[in-house]
């Protein structure tokens, strides 16, 4: 089982965007995961797609949406899918792919620390594929939220259960009621 010691609860259905190189079919398959234990739809998005008309589009739906591509890259009208995402104060979650040994890149921090520069509602990191040391991730200091291990790996569904748990709105935030 997968203990972190950070928790979110969150008020709105997160965006799914890599933090660093994650190839697409690991991307694909966390996310897909993610949104089937959820019962929730999954929109998948290019970063060439302008995103302030993307997320205008899906500011209410009861969906999650991931990125592909590098969410910090300019786009060219101008800004970036991060920065959006900022301005729509949009939940994120960053998705970081591990090492074998569960070493993660420096672009886990990197991304992190632009999403904080930036005023992104970042959720937290996901941990997908490689081995969890918990150590490492209370070491690195990060806000990691959970560990999706590689597919036929015997704790992948209950880690994808317990990240459903933690970005899953209450049914009165569904509902548009106060809690």
């Amino acid at each position: 089982m997968v203990v972190v010691s950070w928790c979110f609860m969150s008020t709105g259905h997160p965006v799914l965007v890599s933090a660093g190189p994650l190839p697409e079919l690991t991307m694909r398959a966390a996310s897909e995961g993610l949104a089937r234990v959820c019962d929730m739809p999954l929109l998948c998005h290019g970063i060439g797609e302008p995103p302030q008309m993307v997320l205008s589009r899906a500011e209410s739906s009861a969906q999650l949406i991931r990125i592909s591509g590098d969410p910090g890259r300019l786009h060219p009208e101008g800004g970036s899918w991060l920065e959006a995402l900022a301005d729509w104060h949009r939940p994120v979650l960053l998705l970081v792919g591990a090492d074998q040994d569960g070493g993660v890149p420096g672009a886990a921090a990197a991304y992190t620390a632009l999403c904080r520069q930036l005023g992104v509602s970042l959720i937290g990191l996901v941990q997908v594929q490689g081995s969890w040391n918990a150590t490492q991730r209370k070491r690195d200091g990060l806000p990691w939220v959970s560990w999706i291990a590689p597919e036929g790996h015997p704790e992948r569904e209950q880690g994808l259960a317990l990240l459903a748990e933690r970005i899953r709105p209450s049914r009165d935030q569904e509902d548009g009621q106060s809690g």
